[in-house]
């Protein structure tokens, strides 16, 4: 080999030692920096939001109301806790939220909806899960113990996705608890807009022009009676949305439902086969 082809290939062995030992390094260190900085939290989380703002504002063309000039502690920087009250209108309303609100939200969602292959998703979120039952004492201590240590917790009031939506349903009382235990400042926002889709993970694949609007910010650490706290926040939410209220509690709804189902499953094993035509009359 030539002696004027060995300064080169010396230049090109260092010009590669050198990418892969410390400029590689020194990119990979500062890209996950900059994705844990976006919402303060993991960089796997940072990545998932920077997905979600580009899905949220690209496929629903989310649109922010009075999220411009919010108080502490929900303002990107901030610290100190807080809840994050919401109607509830489609699958995709944490996204939209979380888009609008530049502090990490741990947001309460129901267990049956957490999909184990989207698992690593739910642990990125530190989403806490809801079943309606007993087991439930542990996820609201967990989320007091969040709101305690500094951390926004979000909650969708009602308690499930109103279908259709266009009016407020009774927001559960857990809320409330919520609220006097953390005394907490509560930012309640009211979700429009979004798909009208027969499912929650359906809402994903349907483009919308989707609202967040601020209703309003309120301190009810006074009190004591949780059930007066959400109607407080739910008179609130439906003067300012100007939809109507439907006293239908969602939860209650789903419960009855359940034991339809289980009923309906066990009076199929107990009488055979025909069971479905004796009980729809056509015996």
């Amino acid at each position: 080999m030539a002696p004027s082809l060995w300064i080169p290939i010396a230049a090109g062995i260092v010009a590669w030692c050198l990418f892969w030992v410390w400029l590689v390094p020194l990119l990979r260190t500062r890209i996950e920096a900059r994705l844990a900085d976006r919402i303060g939290t993991a960089p796997f989380a940072g990545a998932l939001d920077l997905l979600s703002v580009l899905y949220c504002r690209l496929l629903h063309r989310v649109r922010f109301v009075g999220l411009d000039d919010l108080p502490a502690p929900f303002r990107r920087g901030d610290t100190g806790g807080g809840l994050v009250v919401a109607n509830h209108t489609a699958g995709i309303d944490p996204l939209l939220v979380q888009t609008g609100i530049r502090r990490f939200i741990r947001w309460m969602m129901w267990a049956d909806m957490m999909t184990p292959s989207l698992d690593a998703v739910w642990k990125a979120g530190r989403i806490l899960p809801v079943s309606y039952g007993n087991e439930d004492s542990t996820t609201v201590r967990l989320a007091i113990r969040h709101v305690r240590e500094g951390g926004l917790v979000g909650v969708f009031a009602e308690g499930g996705i109103a279908k259709p939506p266009g009016s407020i349903h009774p927001f559960q009382a857990g809320v409330g608890l919520l609220a006097r235990m953390t005394k907490a400042p509560i930012l309640l926002v009211h979700i429009h807009g979004t798909p009208n889709a027969p499912s929650a993970f359906a809402s994903v694949f349907r483009p919308s022009h989707a609202v967040v609007e601020v209703v309003g910010v309120f301190d009810l650490s006074r009190e004591r009676d949780p059930h007066r706290a959400v109607e407080i926040l739910r008179t609130a939410m439906i003067e300012h949305s100007g939809w109507p209220s439907s006293e239908v509690d969602l939860v209650e709804k789903w419960r009855a439902e359940v034991a339809g189902q289980n009923g309906s499953e066990s009076e199929d094993s107990r009488s055979g086969p025909d069971a479905g035509a004796v009980q729809s009359g056509h015996a």
